[in-house]
């Protein structure tokens, strides 16, 4: 049996991120969500799950990257900038090696705790926002830990993705590393896997789908291209682009996304390949 996972990310971004993604899972193939616990709209966020979705999957996106974090700045500071916000992805590979590894556990533990009192119940799977608490050996480990302890799957690791898949996606992440770092870094993070315990993840991660200029035909090769007798997550950004264009963010529109994920083709897709569409309760 194929099972698929697919999961929204980035819940909580902004009102119209919630509404897309509920409108995707509720016409279309969303089954899961990742909450940025963190940003401005995440309380009503989840006051419309519980109202129009709740059947919908709801993970925890750890977010280390983007806007201020969920401890007070001064606690954390060797992860946030001179304005008490997280550095950006674009801005790791020059300040990763600050990071202190108490501070990243602390604020990871914090965003858990977080999720918590908002929803009333811990997620039912964590991953991380830009990968990055993948990225950094104690941010891997304070995320595995959490998971262990708490008996949560997660998103399938970067280093347990195809052998060129992994490099490729660190060099997009931590642009300008030199290889020699990079090369460090990999083994420190392999180190951190392999010492254990590990969580469940799904067998495979489907990624390439969502990227700049998604298109229906990649969601349908997707479908039709997954593995008999393993667990898929397929990962997505639905959204509004009217919503990014007011933000001046242009190149968060996903309204094509929208359209795709609920779509009568991707439907029947679903359908004719015998896809069993789960959450990540399926790995418990």
């Amino acid at each position: 049996m194929k099972q698929l996972i697919v999961n929204a990310d980035d819940f909580g971004r902004s009102p119209g991120r919630n509404q897309s993604t509920i409108e995707a899972h509720r016409k279309g193939i969303v089954t899961s969500t990742t909450v940025l616990i963190n940003q401005p709209a995440v309380a009503a966020g989840i006051e419309l799950v519980r109202a129009e979705a709740p059947r919908l999957g709801l993970g925890l996106h750890l977010n280390l990257t983007t806007g201020q974090p969920v401890l007070p700045p001064e606690q954390v500071p060797s992860l946030v900038d001179e304005t008490g916000s997280f550095y950006p992805i674009s801005r790791w590979t020059a300040v990763l090696d600050r990071f202190s590894p108490d501070e990243l556990r602390a604020e990871i533990e914090a965003q858990f705790d977080a999720f918590v009192r908002l929803t009333g119940h811990a997620p039912d799977h964590l991953d991380s926002h830009h990968h990055a608490a993948y990225l950094h050996p104690a941010g891997l480990r304070a995320l595995l830990d959490l998971a262990v302890q708490h008996n949560l799957p997660i998103r399938c690791p970067l280093l347990d993705l195809p052998d060129e898949q992994t490099p490729e996606l660190m060099r997009q992440a931590l642009t300008d590393m030199e290889p020699e770092r990079m090369r460090a870094l990999l083994d420190s993070l392999r180190a951190v896997l392999e010492a254990g315990p590990r969580p469940r993840w799904p067998d495979h991660l489907v990624l390439d789908y969502s990227n700049d200029r998604p298109t229906l035909g990649a969601l349908l090769v997707a479908l039709t291209t997954l593995e008999d007798d393993s667990i898929t997550e397929l990962v997505v950004h639905p959204g509004y682009i009217a919503e990014a264009v007011r933000a001046g963010r242009l190149d968060e529109g996903r309204e094509d996304e929208l359209v795709h994920l609920t779509h009568a083709a991707t439907r029947e897709c679903v359908q004719s390949e015998g896809i069993q569409l789960v959450t990540f309760d399926a790995l418990r």
